[in-house]
């Protein structure tokens, strides 16, 4: 089955003919979208839903889910800024402001999420911050409680200081990204430790319908690309929480079983809901690493996602080759 042809596919398109709004369906399906992050490999999801923009596919959705940097694009596609989005990382984020490892040196993070979130404030809606906050209100951000070691959801937020922290929990790497954020007396870490495509949170939210945007190609698998990285995250971990370094240890293997499952859902789905189709960059592509700063590696791995999106949602385009959906 081509992902043209797939349920999440025929609700989404049938949607956007509808002009259909939330909160006024004709429909009784609840459909989500599914972001993974992966700090500067967000440009890839960033791309894609830039995409989902010009489809005019973004109102389609009834929640938007993401980890990590897949939070962040998952905010400018419902706040309507998802095309500017690629340009943020291949610009602003590609700067020793944002990251620099020498920081660590000095005992500051190598990634600067304040100076992010700051530029990402100044560009969502600047003159009506109410109407902002509205906008981000099918949206579901997910960290892990530090003390548990559980993916937890964060959602229902009202406040710019609620979006802010929540923002803050999600993307906070391991080491690189400073300490734990505190939110309500408990401390949170990056999402993607533990739900790197966080598609069991929008099941158990109802989701009927998932569009899941991967940003890592096939048959690469989840690790750090680095071997030094991995041992000094590690042993950060390790003092924080034990079972948080176990999680780290498995993450590649857990990832595998996830991806799996997404492409087997893809590939065939079940003649009853929840239906869940995947997209993710073909074999070869280049990989992004995590803190990759090179504006031309991340233009180009933006503009493939583009293309990766609209050509599975909508139709082959001449001169382009197929996509499959993620199996």
């Amino acid at each position: 089955m081509t992902p043209a042809e797939h349920p999440v596919s025929e609700v989404l398109r049938a949607r956007r003919d509808e002009r259909s709004i939330r909160g006024a369906r004709s429909d009784p399906h609840r459909v989500a979208l599914v972001i993974e992050g992966g700090g500067m490999r967000g440009v890839v999801s960033a791309g894609m839903a830039a995409a989902l923009e010009r489809l005019r596919l973004a109102d389609s959705f009834d929640l938007v889910v993401g980890s990590s940097a897949g939070a962040l694009n998952g905010a400018g596609l419902l706040a309507g800024v998802a095309s500017a989005g690629p340009a943020v990382y291949y610009g602003p984020l590609a700067s020793r402001k944002f990251i620099n490892p020498a920081r660590l040196l000095i005992g500051r993070p190598a990634v600067d999420l304040t100076y992010l979130l700051a530029y990402a404030a100044s560009n969502f809606a600047p003159q009506d911050r109410e109407g902002a906050l509205d906008l981000l209100a099918p949206l579901i951000c997910v960290a892990v409680d530090v003390d548990t070691a559980a993916p937890v959801p964060f959602g229902d937020l009202r406040t710019e200081e609620q979006v802010w922290r929540a923002m803050m929990a999600t993307m906070r790497m391991p080491l690189f990204g400073g300490r734990p954020v505190e939110i309500d007396g408990r401390r949170f870490i990056d999402g993607a430790l533990a739900a790197p495509i966080p598609l069991a949170t929008a099941l158990e939210a109802g989701a009927t319908h998932v569009l899941v945007l991967q940003t890592r190609p096939y048959g690469v698998p989840r690790t750090t690309g680095s071997r030094l990285a991995e041992r000094l995250i590690e042993r950060h971990l390790r003092r924080v929480n034990p079972v948080l370094e176990r999680m780290w240890r498995e993450r590649a293997a857990a990832y595998e079983v996830l991806v799996d499952d997404i492409g087997r859902r893809s590939a065939s789905p079940a003649a009853e809901p929840p239906h869940v189709l995947g997209l993710r960059p073909p074999v070869g592509t280049p990989v992004i690493g995590q803190l990759e700063r090179r504006p031309a590696v991340l233009a180009a791995a933006a503009t493939a996602a583009e293309a990766l999106v609209e050509e599975a949602l909508a139709g082959a385009a001449a001169g382009r080759r197929s996509i499959r959906a993620t199996g």
